[in-house]
């Protein structure tokens, strides 16, 4: 969750200490084993306060997943914009859910779930295709894709790629041991028909897609 401008150090702290705890609920028992009144135990507040911060179980569990975007947003300022930045954000994805696949599954039961103006839906589809479509132009501004590719329709295809995998997984068909192979290999084969052949014979060298 973003740090808010107008609260005191301590009120931070316990938003903090709230969000840990329900990350750390959500990794243990997953979505269905989380309820509001042992967050608030495990957080030393009081229920009221809870509700007061947030409104629902959801809300909740929404605001600790915006503070984890906020992770991988500032783990990715140390890569350049382009197909180093894109592949970074993938990478680290795959290593939360590798680490955590609970709080995958619960993310992803809230995600199937919501209707489309849903506050998830922005957070986890709309916003992740946006700042894919901004890689994507770096990379063809850089001639690194070629110049026929339709920008937003593989934005789209990348983050739809990412969901479908995450619900193999979910649905046990994808192993976790292997997921993280097979998350970034399906996107690997994705990116591949569009770049331009300088840099495809690299890529394929580093992913391990070489024929």
């Amino acid at each position: 969750m973003n740090r808010v401008r107008d609260v005191t150090p301590r009120q931070q702290e316990r938003r903090d200490r709230i969000l840990e705890c329900t990350r750390l609920q959500v990794a243990r028992l997953g979505y269905e084993g989380v309820n509001m009144r042992d967050l608030a135990i495990a957080a030393n507040v009081s229920t009221a306060t809870l509700y007061n911060l947030y409104n629902s179980k959801d809300e909740l569990i929404l605001a600790a997943v915006q503070d984890l975007l906020q992770n991988i947003r500032e783990s990715l300022r140390y890569h350049p914009p382009g197909l180093s930045h894109l592949m970074a954000r993938f990478e680290f994805i795959a290593d939360v859910i590798v680490d955590n696949p609970r709080y995958a599954d619960a993310m992803g039961r809230m995600l199937f779930a919501a209707e489309p103006s849903a506050p998830i839906v922005g957070k986890l589809i709309t916003e992740s295709r946006d700042q894919i479509i901004v890689d994507l132009e770096t990379m063809r501004a850089e001639k690194d894709l070629i110049s026929s590719v339709d920008l937003e329709k593989l934005a789209r295809d990348l983050t739809a790629n990412s969901w479908a995998s995450i619900l193999m997984l979910m649905k046990g068909f994808i192993a976790l041991h292997n997921f993280r192979d097979e998350y970034l290999g399906a996107v690997s084969a994705m990116l591949l028909p569009w770049l331009h052949d300088s840099l495809e014979q690299r890529f394929r060298e580093k992913t391990g897609l070489i024929r």
